[in-house]
């Protein structure tokens, strides 16, 4: 006998993640944190390796009580989830599978995508204006679900709150997604963020820990939104999903403030030359508010190729959506010596190649 999978399944191209490099300071292709977490979290791991032998919060209720007094939100207003990914996936299942529908922008975040669809439903992508969401346009949409990725991946944009809360007023989706995975690196992240918009009734806002506290290892990430929204999730959510040491990670970095000031503080000069240094070569790159850069190319596998052979990867667009780019995640202070030298050894060889 054989069994051959549902065919919303069959047409699905798998999620491609980045492949690292051989060196910590040369893989910026999966916008990890190349300052990694605070010190905290390696204690608090250890400590609580000693009881894994027990069952963790099935919710994750101190987790929750701290990012409640971080967010001014009451905890019951907050699910924890394995990872931003699982928190889409008990979207999608709650509110748009099986015949529902989702919008988002072309390019999207590419689990905004493939989710609704591996869970069938039919999603409407709308392409970006100007890099950036273009949140008239997908307000025209019906869908049960939108989702807004803010800042953008692999844009790098934002939009405003005051848009966000016009969609959400004015359009047609039932449930507003705002993912603010990369938040923490906007110009002015209070300013942006799409929290204050949660009285609204129909927003949630989710983030992650994988970003800027430096924690993509342990899968953790967690959802701010209405309680009924939360009740729901919560039916379908699988118990125990996020793991007793993630758990005691998160609480570790969530408290370390200082740290956190730190990554994003040096992030974002990071940023700032990185961008000038691809400019300097002479790549245009699109304006970033998170943590990498799209950096736009006409031969984007021939760039990546000779970062490669340079101890350098990145994330070659075509996979993204974006088939005039790469995106070069912030390096850390070693990292952007290497990729300073990478790319000075690309145009030497350039220059080379031209007079031969």
């Amino acid at each position: 006998m054989t069994i051959a999978p549902r065919p919303w399944v069959a047409a699905l191209d798998p999620y491609v993640p980045g492949r690292p490099s051989a060196s910590e300071e040369g893989s910026l292709a999966s916008n990890e944190s190349a300052l990694g977490a605070s010190p905290a979290v390696r204690a608090a791991i250890i400590e609580a390796a000693a009881r894994v032998h027990r069952y963790p919060s099935p919710l994750a209720d101190d987790l929750r009580a701290a990012l409640a007094a971080e967010l001014g939100v009451d905890a019951d207003a907050i699910v924890v989830g394995n990872g931003s990914d699982e928190l889409i996936y008990l979207l999608v299942i709650a509110f748009a599978a099986m015949g529902g529908r989702v919008v988002c922008a072309d390019p999207p975040y590419q689990m905004h995508d493939l989710v609704p669809r591996a869970l069938g439903a039919q999603v409407t992508r709308v392409p970006l204006r100007d890099w950036t969401h273009d949140l008239p346009a997908m307000a025209g949409v019906g869908a049960e679900l939108a989702f807004i990725c803010n800042p953008h991946n692999p844009a790098g944009t934002v939009v405003t709150r005051s848009q966000i809360a016009r969609f959400a007023a004015d359009g047609q989706a039932g449930l507003v997604v705002v993912d603010e995975a990369y938040i923490d690196f906007a110009d002015d992240p209070p300013a942006t963020s799409a929290l204050d918009l949660l009285a609204l009734g129909n927003v949630v806002v989710m983030r992650t820990f994988s970003k800027l506290y430096g924690l993509a290892g342990l899968r953790v990430g967690y959802l701010a939104g209405p309680p009924g929204v939360v009740a729901t999730l919560r039916k379908v959510r699988p118990p125990f999903s996020v793991n007793a040491i993630a758990q005691s990670a998160a609480l570790a970095a969530l408290a370390d403030r200082d740290y956190r000031a730190r990554v994003r503080e040096q992030t974002l000069a990071a940023r700032a030359a990185t961008a000038a240094m691809f400019e300097a070569a002479g790549y245009q790159t699109v304006p970033s508010q998170a943590n990498f850069v799209l950096v736009r190319t006409p031969d984007p596998g021939r760039l990546a190729g000779a970062l490669a052979r340079r101890g350098v990867s990145v994330r070659p667009g075509q996979v993204l959506g974006v088939p005039g780019a790469v995106r070069v995640s912030i390096p850390s202070p070693s990292g952007l010596v290497l990729l300073e030298q990478a790319l000075a050894g690309i145009g030497e060889q350039a220059e080379t190649q031209a007079a031969t």
